[in-house]
């Protein structure tokens, strides 16, 4: 299966102060129509520190690793699925 980059559309945005030196951003987002190996590259963030994906259908988690600020769908046989998701970071 081929990797894509899969666009996704931020809904909400936020920053908030951790300490008076570091501030944390927090993102929810859709992307639509993502398959197994897909990737979704967050430009809000340089690190994500922690996320979440989420099957619009149902609410049943979906696997995925991330890497700076890029997460890499690792649900085997996903294919064609709207997914939510949220996500914290720099």
């Amino acid at each position: 299966m081929t990797a894509t980059d899969i666009k996704e559309t931020v809904t909400s945005s936020k920053q908030t102060v951790v300490t008076a030196a570091v501030e944390k951003k927090y993102v929810t987002f859709e992307a639509l129509a993502v398959s197994e190996t897909n990737t979704i590259t967050l430009g809000d963030f340089t690190t994500i520190a922690g996320a979440v994906l989420l099957k619009k259908s149902d609410g049943a988690t979906v696997t995925f690793t991330k890497a700076t600020n890029v997460l890499t769908v690792t649900e085997t046989g996903l294919t064609n699925i709207d997914l939510v998701g949220f996500a914290y970071g720099t």
